[in-house]
Formats: C-alpha cells, sequence, structure tokens
C-alpha cells in the first residue's frame, strides 16, 4: 500500500518541491476587497504583496472548500493510495476540524489519516516533505505515525515581523501584545507554542537585531544541525531571508537550507516584511 501526501496551500511548500515529492497542495480561499480568490490558481504570491498596500481592507482567509478536500481524498484513494492529509495548525484554523469531518464522509476511512501540523508555512511545509519521506519505506500507517507526530512536536517555528497590527487585526494575537508592540516601536519576535497558536518571544530595538534574535534561539535549541534541512520563509523580504541563511552559515555546519515564500494565506495576517525560521529541536 502506497501513501499519499496531501497539505493546503498554507504550507508554502515550494511548487517544484511539492512536485518532485508528489505532494498534492489544496488552495485556500483569500478574499480581498470583496473578492474570493484561490491561493496559486488566481492569485499568486509576488502580485499579492505588490498590491498589498493598496487593498481597502486586510485580506481575509478561509479554510479549503470541503467539498475539494472530499473529492481530493477519495480521488486518491481510488487511484490505490492511503491518504496522509497534514492541515494547518488547529490553533489557527478550523481546517484540521473540518478534515476529521470529511474522513468520516469517505468510501474508506480507515485509509485516510489526518495530522495537525501544529504549525504554518514552511514549517508545517518540512513537516508535510519529512512526512512524505518516512512514508516511502512504510508497510503501515502504525509502523510510521509515530515517526511523523515525534518529528512535528519537535519542529520550531520562530519569526519576527515589522508589525503586530496585521496579527491583531487578524485575531491572531491579542490586542494588549499589539498595543504594547505598537506603543514601544519594537521589532517583535514570535513563536509557535505546542498547542499550535501564537505568542511573542522578545522584543528587540531593529530589524538586524530580530535577526540575530532568530539564530541565538535557534542556537539555544537546535539537535544536531549538521543533520537538518532549515527553513526560512519570508513575505517580500528575500533580501534579509539571505542575511539570515548567512549568520546561520557562519555559525552552524547545517545540511542545507531552504528558502520559500510566505503564501498569500500566511501573509494576510502577518503582512509583508514577515521573517521566519524553522528547525527541529
Amino acid at each position: 500500500m502506497s501513501f499519499k501526501v496531501i497539505v493546503d496551500s498554507s504550507s508554502d511548500i515550494p511548487i517544484d518541491k511539492a512536485t518532485t515529492a508528489g505532494i498534492i497542495v489544496v488552495p485556500m480561499p483569500v478574499t480581498i476587497d470583496d473578492k474570493t480568490y484561490l491561493e496559486g490558481v488566481n492569485l499568486e504570491t509576488k502580485d499579492f504583496y505588490a498590491q498589498f498596500d493598496s487593498f481597502k481592507e486586510l485580506p481575509k482567509t478561509s479554510q479549503p472548500n470541503p467539498n475539494s478536500l472530499l473529492e481530493q481524498y477519495e480521488k486518491t484513494l481510488a487511484e490505490g493510495h492511503e491518504v496522509v492529509a497534514i492541515h494547518l495548525s488547529s490553533g489557527l484554523s478550523a481546517t484540521f476540524s473540518t478534515a476529521q469531518m470529511i474522513r468520516e464522509m469517505c468510501s474508506a476511512p480507515e485509509r485516510v489519516h489526518i495530522i495537525d501540523s501544529l504549525g504554518a508555512s514552511f514549517g508545517y511545509g518540512l513537516l508535510a516533505l519529512f512526512a512524505k519521506t518516512a512514508l516511502e519505506s512504510a508497510t503501515s500507517w502504525s509502523e510510521v505515525k509515530e515517526t511523523i507526530l515525534k518529528y512535528r512536536n519537535n519542529m520550531r517555528y520562530v519569526f519576527t515581523l515589522d508589525t503586530l497590527d496585521y496579527l491583531v487585526k487578524g485575531g491572531r494575537i491579542s490586542k494588549p501584545a499589539g498595543f504594547i508592540g505598537g506603543l514601544l516601536d519594537v521589532k517583535p519576535v514570535l513563536h509557535f507554542t505546542p498547542q499550535g497558536t501564537i505568542e511573542p518571544y522578545a522584543k528587540v530595538r531593529t530589524r538586524r537585531a530580530a535577526i540575530r534574535k532568530l539564530v541565538n534561539v535557534m542556537e539555544q535549541e537546535i539537535a544536531n544541525p549538521e543533520q537538518q534541512v532549515i527553513g526560512i520563509s519570508h513575505s517580500a523580504c528575500f533580501k534579509d531571508a539571505q542575511i539570515l541563511a548567512d549568520e546561520i552559515k557562519q555559525r552552524f555546519k547545517v545540511k542545507d537550507i531552504w528558502i520559500s515564500d510566505i503564501g498569500c494565506v500566511v501573509g494576510s495576517h502577518t503582512g509583508p516584511g514577515t521573517l521566519a525560521l524553522f528547525y527541529t529541536k
């Protein structure tokens, strides 16, 4: 029995890596000024950030169409595969709970396995890529499930923003935290909790200090860097992503560093200028 990994587009896996790995990416809707688009279908990252400041209001996101998820699960089952669907953190979206419900509607629910990523963006994407590799040699889901969940539980998400305003407006972080960040004119560093929610981690004065903080946090926590592919994602700040990658290379010997764009779904809530770092602790 073979397995097929399915993710939603908030995983921010570069198209070439998803295609090479055979991972199916289900597009998520983004509503901009009352018009709804599908990420990666009729809404591309480059255009999204180029026009971001001209939007009348903050873009809104929602979970994938349930019928689209059901159709994709059923198509994969019909092709003879078991489904391993990994979705956006339940701490940020109802996608995971919807996927669990859809599983019970499938023709063979025992062959559909739903995982809460507890993350977003390319950290979640790295989890999906790891799962794909782990599943290649597996003969049963029970054989590999704990390995995948262990990797998920050890994945770290730390990131910095130009401003907390977008996270506050989107309800992804508390208003007091956003108020403090704006009042002190700081560059916030945030992280994902083990429950898949976002919390402030530290405050620094400059963008450069924020990048150094990301690397310092990684230095305190990372396990076996020489065996790891490090993930970096960014929203319209590729030069900062390169600076972060260079800092890591100077301080650590790592297997590789992959840089991805933060897509339109995640970027709707973080805005331009977001820089994120992913590794396993």
